[in-house]
């Protein structure tokens, strides 16, 4: 049924709307009688509901036009309302040709059976008057009814303004009573309520407020938050205001607001809080100033009740114990203190609950969380009620273990520092294989106490074998036999300590033979032999051998022993290492030395063969994050898993496919194409996905790997080896950039290759144009502020690019070597610039110019600077910045190189100190006059007391060494106070001044002079 509903009101549209709707209906709508008149004119309708009260047309209307119209004479019309109830109302209705007339709300049932009930009863023709004939008396009528209502309306009204007067009455005596500031204001921000409450608060009288700005009543720097206020009201906040005096003071304000045809009314409720805040303040003060105290504390403060249960402590307790605060609280104390003294502290509580009285510096084992023990060191008073009698302790616990368990390290580094000592002497000093094993043997026994050291080495059958031994002969004939031992068959040597090592690949301890878990043989053999301890520990990572250490007594080798002992035995190995490559220098060349595939230039080779017989796929894969393999797992680990890689790769891409491994985690692949392009890449695709599925088992957990890889097309992308690696290089790049498991070479990578080398193009041009430019950063003096000198700061204007950022172009410049020449510009120019400031302003002036890798590299680079610097050696103001890593890089090279460059009057400062590793002892050595503490450091100085004791030493360090100091970045006013008063050199950075150029530097100097 299509079905017209008439309605003023949209939600009401909706609704009616979505309910005919849901039971099937055809559904149109208008807002009025004029809007439903136009939609029966276009629309074919079956029935109409509609409402009375709407603008324009109301329904009574509607009805009258919708019968004047004989083609719906007989349309199907209810009223719908909940405005015009009466029987009156319902007659009019009636007159008007309404069929129906329901009263909201009511179920789309009963409209639907009314305009059925309409549509199936319709008017008899002849019974009923014309529209023409009843509209006089219906309007008539109709005009009645609305004046009825009116005066109805004006009655209501009358009440409601008097019921309004009597409510404004009692608020505006509400308001005036209120101790509350009451203000009023309107959209506008002008006040049209001022309370006395509020004439008192602010020092205004209600006069001079009314109508004034409410913004005048708060400090300039709370508009904002006040604004903020005004678009969310919400509960009491804390603001500022402002007395008329323009005292400020602190205020608690809370805002709501009233949409009224006048436009929005704000109310504010405020309360003066100006005592409550100093008290609070002060209580708060007073509060964290103890807390601050008590919680800084590296001691464990605490407070017992006489049972011993824990009613405060700070959370120094946390680093001591590992319990929290929150933890302990309420627990007894008791049960944390170690069992051995727990006996003792029980049995002396007593006494001192019945004659209270404090202890000093008493020494109690107390259990960690984590199992450990900690010795704390107690001190505590009594806590006294009124009447003097004991309710519990209070007092403080200092953790003395690690000074204790520093005082028994001490004690054990002499003999381990004589051990290591004498490790890295033997390692240096042999000459062979044999030699290397002898010594290693002899240290141990004589610089570790042994009684005995041997070395075995395992055979093509199966057996270990002693091959070198030193000590006591007696022992080492029982304990260390000459004849072959062997390995996995039950034997006479099978449960020996060595044998097992070197079986089970791990290190076999065995403390005192006496009460250990061996065959009852092994250890009377061994009682014979006079040795009451062993340690044997496997060499290298198959192994190939075991180290074994006799002792006559019995021995608790702790982990530094261990450790020691097995740092001997990976020295051992790493020399037999070194030793063996000699003899496998003509293998490396066309092998992997991990996995013995064909290396780079075998690979290379063999592509260049291929090529031949047509086309072939070439692919560069990578293992993703291998290198937390080897982070988390070792190099020997990683190093199986790369064999078992490349071992799956060969059974994958079997011959005419090549595996080729040419360093790291990287694998080169290579196949002939046997079918389409993209046959061919989705099958590799799918090889390379059950590869990353299928798990690797080493030394007995399972991992998986996660390849990656780029491909080249031969002939398409390149005609040689090494062009194909190349292109497949830079697809595999964009394929680590998109996080794919493959991408294949295309001209759009070729392009980026391209871009690059137009940026190479460009700064080639910049150097022959003299696009580069230097900036100069200006350095002062701490003592009196003096400009001393500047940093040579490189910067390029291109015509092309404009200025470009030195973080883009340097590290061209450092690839491809362009660094050297622009180098030479640098110092040339600095030279040049400085000896003319020389001249015209400040003859001290020194300019500092920053040397990089590439340079100090450049076998040329002395020459060059002798041939710029020699001219004006006697009185030349340039200073060399080198990076403290890039000095230690080659340390033995460059310290010559350096004092060489001081030579030619240059001084030398180690710039970013700190960030590097180098030590006191090359730091005594190296010829450097200066050095520049990184701006990491002086970043966090204000706010980290670990980086400035860490500054502190720097600066005493240096100066000792005659070293002056350079502090860089200086960013701020409290970090130039705090290094003047660090004693600290030179001063650098944005807060004194900016890189700048050369005429704004120059200016600087004339204001300055």
């Amino acid at each position: 049924m299509n079905i017209l509903i008439v309605d003023d009101q949209p939600i009401n549209l909706k609704l009616l709307r979505a309910q005919l709707e849901a039971e099937g209906h055809v559904v149109f709508d208008a807002a009025n009688g004029i809007e439903a008149l136009a939609v029966l004119d276009r629309e074919a309708v079956d029935g109409v509901v509609s409402d009375i009260l709407m603008p324009r047309m109301d329904g009574y209307r509607l009805c009258l036009e919708v019968r004047k119209l004989a083609r719906f004479s007989h349309l199907p019309l209810v009223l719908y309302t909940s405005t015009y109830n009466s029987p009156t109302d319902r007659e009019l209705a009636r007159n008007a040709g309404a069929d129906a007339y329901i009263s909201k709300p009511a179920p789309t049932d009963v409209i639907m059976a009314a305009l059925h009930a309409a549509a199936t009863n319709p008017r008899i023709k002849g019974t009923t008057p014309t529209p023409q004939e009843i509209e006089s008396p219906v309007l008539r009528q109709y005009s009645e009814t609305l004046v009825r209502k009116l005066e109805d309306k004006s009655v209501e009204l009358e009440r409601a303004c008097e019921g309004l007067a009597q409510i404004e009455a009692r608020l505006s005596g509400l308001v005036e009573s209120a101790l509350d500031a009451i203000l009023a204001f309107d959209d506008e921000g002008k006040i049209v309520l001022f309370n006395a409450a509020a004439e008192a608060m602010f020092g205004c009288t209600r006069t001079a407020a009314i109508r004034g700005p409410m913004a005048g009543f708060f400090p300039a720097s709370f508009q904002q938050a006040w604004q903020a206020e005004l678009a969310h009201p919400s509960a009491p906040r804390l603001l500022r205001a402002l007395r008329r005096d323009g005292n400020e003071f602190p205020i608690e304000a809370s805002i709501s607001w009233l949409d009224t045809s006048q436009g929005r009314l704000y109310t504010m409720f405020i309360r003066d809080i100006t005592e409550r805040d100093r008290i609070e303040r002060a209580l708060h003060e007073s509060e964290e100033r103890f807390r601050s105290i008590i919680e800084a504390s590296q001691d464990w403060i605490w407070e017992v009740d006489r049972e011993g249960h824990l009613v405060y402590t700070n959370s120094a307790v946390q680093q001591m114990l590992g319990y929290s605060a929150e933890e302990l609280l309420g627990r007894n104390v008791m049960a944390l203190i170690h069992p051995a003294d727990r006996a003792m502290v029980v049995e002396r509580i007593p006494s001192f609950l019945e004659h209270p009285r404090p202890w000093r510096r008493q020494p109690l084992r107390w259990c960690h969380r984590d199992g450990s023990v900690h010795v704390l060191e107690s001190t505590a008073n009594p806590v006294l009620d009124i009447a003097g009698r004991p309710t519990g302790y209070r007092g403080a616990h200092h953790d003395d273990t690690e000074r204790l368990a520093q005082e028994a390290r001490i004690r054990r580094l002499a003999r381990i520092h004589a051990v290591l000592s004498a490790i890295g002497n033997i390692v240096v000093r042999a000459s062979n294989r044999n030699e290397l094993l002898h010594d290693a043997c002899r240290v141990a026994v004589d610089q570790g106490g042994f009684r005995a050291a041997c070395i075995g080495e395992g055979a093509a059958d199966d057996t270990l074998r002693v091959v070198t031994s030193y000590g006591d002969a007696s022992a080492l004939d029982l304990a260390a036999p000459s004849e072959p031992m062997i390995i996995r068959l039950p034997g006479p040597h099978h449960q020996h300590p060595g044998v097992r090592a070197f079986r089970e690949n791990r290190r076999v301890v065995i403390g005192d033979f006496t009460h250990a878990d061996v065959p009852p043989a092994l250890r009377e053999e061994m009682e014979r032999a006079g040795i009451m301890s062993e340690v044997a520990l496997p060499l290298g990572a198959g192994p190939w051998g075991v180290l074994t250490l006799f002792s006559e007594s019995a021995r608790d080798y702790d982990e530094e022993e261990i450790g020691l002992l097995e740092r001997l035995a990976s020295e051992i190995d790493h020399a037999t290492d070194f030793i063996a490559k000699s003899e496998r220098l003509e293998y490396l060349a066309y092998h992997n030395p991990v996995t013995g595939l064909p290396s780079r230039s075998a690979f290379r080779e063999q592509v260049q063969a291929m090529q031949a017989c047509g086309s072939m796929i070439v692919c560069v894969l990578d293992i993703r994050r291998f290198a937390y393999i080897n982070d988390s797992r070792g190099r020997a680990f990683g190093d199986q898993c790369l064999r078992h890689i490349g071992k799956r790769l060969r059974r994958a891409f079997p011959a005419p496919g090549f595996v080729a491994h040419p360093e790291g985690c990287t694998f080169l692949l290579a196949y002939p194409v046997t079918d389409t392009l993209s046959a061919e890449i989705e099958r590799l695709q799918a090889q390379l996905r059950r590869f990353e599925n299928q798990v690797f088992t080493i030394d007995g957990e399972e991992i998986f790997i996660n390849p990656q890889g780029g491909v080249a097309i031969a002939p398409q992308h390149g005609s040689d080896g090494e062009m194909l690696e190349r292109n497949s290089m830079s697809a595999l790049a964009e394929a680590d950039r998109r996080d794919e498991l493959l991408h294949v070479f295309s001209e759009d990578l070729q392009g980026r290759a391209a871009r690059r080398l137009k940026l190479e193009h460009d700064l080639r041009r910049a150097l022959a144009q003299r696009e580069f430019e230097l900036f100069y950063q200006p350095k002062f003096n701490t003592v009196g502020n003096r400009l001393i000198g500047a940093e040579a700061l490189l910067r390029w204007h291109s015509p092309t690019r404009g200025t470009v950022s030195p973080a883009e172009f340097i590290p061209i410049l450092e690839e491809t070597g362009l660094i050297v020449p622009v180098g030479e510009y640098v110092m040339r120019e600095a030279l040049g610039q400085v000896m003319a400031w020389r001249t015209r302003h400040q003859p001290g002036l020194r300019i500092a110019v920053n040397v990089s890798a590439r340079e100090l590299r450049y076998n040329g680079f002395l020459d060059q600077c002798h041939a710029i610097l020699e001219p004006s050696r006697a009185d030349q103001g340039i200073d060399i910045e080198i990076t403290e890593s890039l000095l230690m890089d080659d340390i033995d090279r460059n310290i010559p190189l350096l004092e060489k460059l001081r030579g030619l009057g240059c001084r030398i400062s180690i710039d970013d100190f700190g960030t590097g590793y180098s030590s006191l002892n090359y730091l005594t050595r190296l010829p450097a006059d200066e050095i520049k503490i990184d701006q990491s450091f002086i970043a966090t100085l204000a706010q980290s007391p670990e980086t400035m004791g860490l500054i502190t030493n720097i600066i005493n360090l240096a100066h000792s060494l005659s070293l002056r100091v350079v502090a860089e970045g200086v960013e701020n006013e409290e970090q130039v106070k705090l290094l003047r008063l660090l004693r600290c050199d030179v001063l650098q950075g944005y807060f004194l001044g900016k890189p700048m150029p050369a005429t704004l530097f120059e200016k600087l100097l004339v204001e300055l002079a």
